[in-house]
């Protein structure tokens, strides 16, 4: 039997993804074979397209992509178990971040270990499910994790409007007498002014380490500042914790970060991310209502291109995802 899939054959943009009907996979014994309903599009993605930065070929393929289908997040229904397995069967619901796991979402159907995936939120769609697993985890994992973000602290999120500070302000207004400052682009501020920012900055006007404003934490998704700017806006004993963004900015923190406490004890993180560590609580917030994902837009698997066309473009509001069983057109972010 065969299957659709965008597939990568050589590094470069977006355009050079093809839309192709392939093998459908055969799960091994400890694998579960799920059938997508949706993926997302994540920088991870981008990353891989383009070959960048060029020291992650050593692990892409140096002359081409090893990776032929990509997809990070996976939202879908579980459709046949090898023998092995013991948490799923036939039917069951389930969403998860394949990172660890060779990605593959950006296909009708992938194998992957029963450890990749985690029971769907009873509540959600797949397509709002296909929108936590990874952004998700980022911010939680940042925030619990790594800052130990609580009650009485103020938070400021650089990349606010996308879909980790769309997740990560939720996180943080779940406890007492917190601020949130949010800073991203111009027309991010009215969306950003709806997830209940207390404050949000427009980063083309506004420089926001040098309003002279300082925060216990600071979750950064785009990494333009450098480790010293940073440290102006840091309270003492504040903490910094990149999920991602500028690559060169990010290399430069993770060197300098055990050079950079001083005698007040500002603390500099880059996360590395356990995917799916966390997921199951993730999904009882979910089903409890105290977090709700943000869609930005819609594309079937074909639109593929121009999905990710949209994640360069830097524009979106919330997660863009992909209905890979949708036929329609892509539903735009104003709808």
């Amino acid at each position: 039997m065969t299957m659709q899939a965008i597939l990568l054959h050589k590094y470069g943009t977006e355009n050079d993804l093809t839309f192709e009907e392939i093998e459908k996979p055969v799960p091994k014994d400890d694998e579960v074979l799920v059938r997508v309903h949706a993926s997302a599009v994540n920088d991870w993605e981008l990353g891989i397209i383009e070959g960048k930065p060029l020291f992650m070929r050593l692990f892409l393929g140096f002359l081409r992509p090893k990776l032929k289908i990509m997809g990070t997040e996976v939202a879908g229904v579980v459709e046949a178990v090898g023998k092995d397995v013991l948490k799923y069967r036939p039917g069951h619901k389930v969403y998860g971040d394949l990172s660890a796991h060779k990605f593959g979402a950006f296909a009708e159907f992938l194998c992957t270990k029963e450890s990749a995936v985690a029971h769907m939120p009873t509540n959600l769609s797949f397509d709002q499910s296909a929108a936590i697993p990874h952004a998700g985890l980022l911010a939680l994992q940042a925030l619990r994790d790594i800052a130990d973000f609580r009650a009485g602290q103020s938070l400021l999120i650089n990349g606010a409007g996308g879909g980790v500070g769309c997740l990560g302000i939720q996180l943080a207004k779940m406890h007492k007498n917190v601020r949130e400052t949010g800073v991203d682009s111009t027309e991010k501020l009215e969306h950003m002014a709806l997830l209940s920012f207390d404050e949000v900055i427009d980063y083309t006007r506004q420089n926001f380490t040098e309003l002279g404003k300082q925060y216990d934490v600071i979750l950064d998704t785009k990494s333009t500042r450098s480790p010293a700017e940073i440290a102006r806006a840091l309270k003492p004993n504040g903490i910094y914790v990149t999920v991602g963004g500028n690559m060169n900015r990010i290399f430069q923190i993770a060197f300098l970060s055990r050079f950079m406490r001083n005698k007040e004890n500002r603390q500099f993180h880059v996360l590395g991310l356990k995917p799916n560590k966390g997921l199951e609580y993730l999904t009882g917030l979910v089903e409890g209502g105290r977090v709700i994902p943000a869609i930005d837009s819609r594309y079937p698997l074909e639109q593929t291109p121009l999905a990710i066309r949209r994640l360069k473009q830097a524009s979106h509001k919330g997660k863009i995802i992909i209905s890979v069983a949708a036929v329609s057109l892509p539903l735009s972010a104003d709808e």
